[in-house]
């Protein structure tokens, strides 16, 4: 009975809590999506509501939806640059980087290849080392339009009681992004013959992920807030339609089709579009 009494009274005195399963911080997270940068000062949006494109297509969307699988908190540090392996997880971005697929990152508003990631990694004595503190689960796709989604997260894998550490950056991985819409040109070009064809997206963007740092590392220890909120708001802006030359894809007369086997170059297009999408992360940490 005295040894339990003594170690329950070193565990108060050096600054421990004694409850089975506590953590150093607990954490829960929010996520809103939503289509934002409409702005009709700069003559995109008409006032019938059909948005306008950078090469004066334009399109009136009904339906604009990303699903986003989980909302991960990261932990990044250097470690030694193993010898003889450069290589990278591409649903990982290294550090500098957001998305990437299809071959190539974006970083730092420049796209950079595999080979050249992996030439980069190869270089240097050290190279960042990102580790998954814990992922957050996102129930059902992000409705973008209107007001966009806003969902509370409160499950977490493998727990949302973290371990001792220190956290720096988020990262979101992706499902499909869906669009249902119509698409016109009332420019002199009359690209599509004064039709207005259906659009319909539901590409799958499995591999690519989203990721930013936070504006500044977050220690996981007993001197901070036990509580620590991850809000993370992902604005999708009309850039997500621009570069596509309409009147070129297949159904173009009656009904064009965007998936991972039809019209797949402007499929790729919009994922490089989304992929300038910048993420605007931001902790709260409060106390019980």
């Amino acid at each position: 009975m005295a040894t339990r009494a003594s170690m329950l009274l070193a565990l108060l005195l050096a600054g421990c809590t004694y409850e089975d399963g506590r953590g150093f911080a607990r954490l829960s997270g929010e996520l809103w999506s939503r289509f934002a940068g409409v702005d009709p000062q700069a003559g995109r949006l008409q006032a019938d509501g059909w948005l306008k494109t950078d090469n004066s297509f334009e399109l009136r969307l009904t339906r604009l939806e990303l699903e986003v699988k989980t909302v991960d908190l990261r932990a990044l540090q250097d470690a030694p640059s193993p010898v003889g392996d450069c290589s990278f997880d591409p649903s990982s971005p290294p550090a500098g980087c957001t998305l990437c697929h299809g071959g190539h990152c974006h970083c730092g508003g420049a796209l950079k290849s595999y080979a050249e990631l992996e030439a980069e990694l190869c270089g240097g004595a050290a190279r960042p080392s990102v580790s998954t503190v814990a992922s957050l689960p996102v129930a059902g796709a992000q409705a973008l339009l209107g007001g966009g989604t806003r969902s509370r997260l409160a499950t977490c894998s493998p727990s949302c009681e973290l371990p001792a550490g220190e956290v720096s950056r988020v990262r979101l991985t992706l499902g499909r992004l869906r669009l249902e819409g119509r698409v016109r040109d009332r420019s002199l070009e009359d690209r599509l013959g004064g039709g207005e064809p259906a659009v319909t997206v539901d590409r799958d963007l499995s591999g690519a992920a989203l990721a930013a740092d936070l504006a500044a590392h977050q220690p996981i220890d007993r001197h901070h807030p036990y509580h620590l909120l991850l809000s993370v708001e992902l604005p999708v802006t009309e850039r997500l339609l621009d570069g596509i030359d309409w009147h070129t894809l297949q159904g173009a007369s009656s009904a064009i089709t965007i998936n991972e086997t039809t019209n797949t170059n402007a499929g790729e297009a919009l994922t490089t579009s989304l992929g300038r999408s910048t993420l605007q992360p931001s902790v709260t940490r409060e106390d019980d």
